[in-house]
């Protein structure tokens, strides 16, 4: 019966357009892309792996349906928990500010994919977007974006929420206004001095900079620590003898004769250099008596024994003595003499630093009114010098102990007196 109807309605409708028919009522509803029962399958045969067999009682299969479903909620837990806390890189920007952390990764990228529908041209909304996965669509992103707007929670379902109904609301903290001139300003919050525009900012960078000025020579172009410094390296120079010019004036004056019948003669030489000195000598006319003359020479700075220019100084004497009782024509080096005198031909460069430190040399070495970096002979002289303390210490204290095995000495009396004596020694060990 009616074989040729139904056969021209399979032919020509149900056949060519079976899947526009059952979109078309699919699509009228929420589904969240979930309009089969492959679902539901993939749950029966999760539960039946479990099982192992079909002999099972009732309690026992429940046991094992309870230990699959805990299983399954621990894993959404996880994967709720690592969504939470984990940005997706692909997704950014201030559309996603407000929901990221509070909807899953999965709507995001289909809501990132409607809003990359937005780079081309999209024909007219037909609503099926927002029915079946109630999620907004391109036409809804368009606004927001148009406005700087961000996506809020209540633009998506509770079902792509990672906290549902009962959970904490999201409380939206209000976007921060960077005031772009107050942020790269150099200036402080309570200056009242005015902002420079654009274009006095474009001409101070254009201008040209001056040049810097060297502190040690004065002139222009380099700094004082720069190499084309010509002075740089005036500190360790000798000063070439100065040249001078050098005229005196002769006064004489007579004074009267004293009860003792004795004339002093006053006699003052005014000598003009290149630096002014004055020399007033007295003279005795009778009867003839030791001559007294004042002179005034420059004050020289004593060095303690312990002054590392000092102690290089003894180390240089010393190896001008061993000089000159090397034959004519004898190789004189400082490895030579290091090595006569069994010393280190080097130190290491822990040794060099330890020896920099301002409880020891220091940085700098203070020539007249300069500073000066130290050289290496100078910092060797003080590691022999210190080498050699150490070792006459305990040699003293082996001394002592083999003396007097048991000693009664204490109190900070014993050691300021042991302090003197050993300063008393290096005094006469300098001179």
């Amino acid at each position: 019966m009616h074989v040729e109807e139904v056969g021209h309605i399979l032919e020509t409708w149900l056949d060519p357009h079976k899947q526009r028919f059952v979109k078309a009522w699919v699509h009228q509803h929420l589904h969240f892309e979930q309009f089969v029962t492959s679902r539901a399958e993939g749950i029966h045969q999760l539960i039946k792996s479990h099982l192992k067999h079909s002999q099972v009682d009732l309690f026992e299969a429940w046991r094992i349906i309870k230990l699959v479903l805990s299983n399954q909620l621990s894993e959404l837990k996880a994967n709720q928990a690592k969504q939470q806390i984990t940005t997706p890189l692909d997704i950014s920007g201030v559309l996603y500010g407000n929901i990221r952390g509070w909807i899953s990764h999965e709507a995001l990228r289909k809501v990132d994919g409607q809003r990359a529908r937005l780079l081309k041209e999209i024909p007219a909304c037909t609503g099926v977007f927002a029915k079946t996965l109630s999620l907004p669509c391109a036409h809804n992103l368009q606004p927001l974006l148009a406005q700087g707007l961000p996506l809020q929670l209540y633009h998506f379902h509770s079902h792509w929420h990672l906290q549902r109904s009962g959970t904490p609301q999201l409380i939206v903290e209000p976007r921060k206004l960077f005031d772009r001139l107050a942020a790269n300003s150099t200036l402080p919050s309570s200056s009242t001095q005015r902002e420079p525009s654009a274009f006095e900012a474009i001409e101070k960078a254009s201008q040209p900079r001056a040049l810097p000025k060297c502190s040690r020579c004065h002139n222009y172009g380099h700094k004082m620590t720069s190499k084309a410094c010509p002075l740089r390296y005036e500190d360790l120079l000798e000063p070439p003898p100065p040249i001078t010019t050098t005229t005196h004036t002769v006064t004489r004056s007579l004074s009267p004769s004293s009860p003792s019948g004795v004339s002093v003669i006053s006699e003052i030489v005014a000598y003009t250099t290149t630096h002014m000195t004055t020399h007033t000598t007295t003279h005795m006319v009778s009867p003839p008596t030791a001559k007294s003359a004042a002179i005034t020479t420059p004050r020289v700075p004593v060095l303690q024994p312990d002054d590392p220019r000092a102690i290089f100084q003894r180390y240089k004497e010393a190896r001008e003595a061993w000089y000159a009782t090397l034959p004519q024509g004898g190789l004189k080096t400082n490895q030579q003499y290091r090595r006569a005198m069994g010393l280190p031909q080097r130190y290491s460069k822990a040794e060099y630093n330890w020896c920099l430190d301002y409880k020891q040399m220091g940085r700098r070495c203070r020539a007249g009114t300069n500073m000066r970096e130290w050289t290496k002979e100078e910092m060797m002289s003080y590691l022999d010098w210190d080498k050699a303390e150490d070792e006459s210490v305990e040699q003293n204290v082996r001394i002592e102990m083999a003396k007097q095995p048991f000693s009664r000495r204490r109190g900070m009396q014993d050691i300021w007196d042991a302090a003197e004596r050993d300063l008393e020694v290096h005094y006469i060990s300098s001179r």
